[in-house]
């Protein structure tokens, strides 16, 4: 009876063991068809948004490029504007005289 015991023993020790080493050694793969997974079901989404955020920065970009000639245009419009300008309020007074010296006439 000891006997039987120690070989019923011996024998659930081994299969034990050999689950054990199967675990451990499917364990990887296992894990990596996790992985696998997790990687076929986010990569499409990334790069769905990784377009629309290259998208988003390439507008971006364009935007950016207005703004600055933009900006370059209403300095240059400020230097040269009101020099103009003056010069024809100048001329407006002067036909604003001569009206008026006609009219006084």
């Amino acid at each position: 009876m000891i006997r039987g015991n120690s070989a019923m023993h011996r024998r659930e020790a081994v299969l034990a063991s050999n689950e054990f080493i199967r675990e451990i050694a499917n364990e990887p793969s296992l894990g990596l068809y996790f992985v696998q997974e997790h990687v076929s079901t986010s990569v499409p989404a990334l790069m769905e948004v990784k377009g629309k955020f290259k998208a988003c920065t390439q507008a971006a970009h364009k935007e950016i490029h207005s703004l600055n000639n933009c900006v370059y245009s209403v300095k240059h419009f400020g230097g040269v504007v009101p020099h103009h300008l003056d010069s024809i309020q100048s001329k407006i007074e002067r036909l604003n005289e001569k009206l008026a010296s006609k009219i006084t006439k």
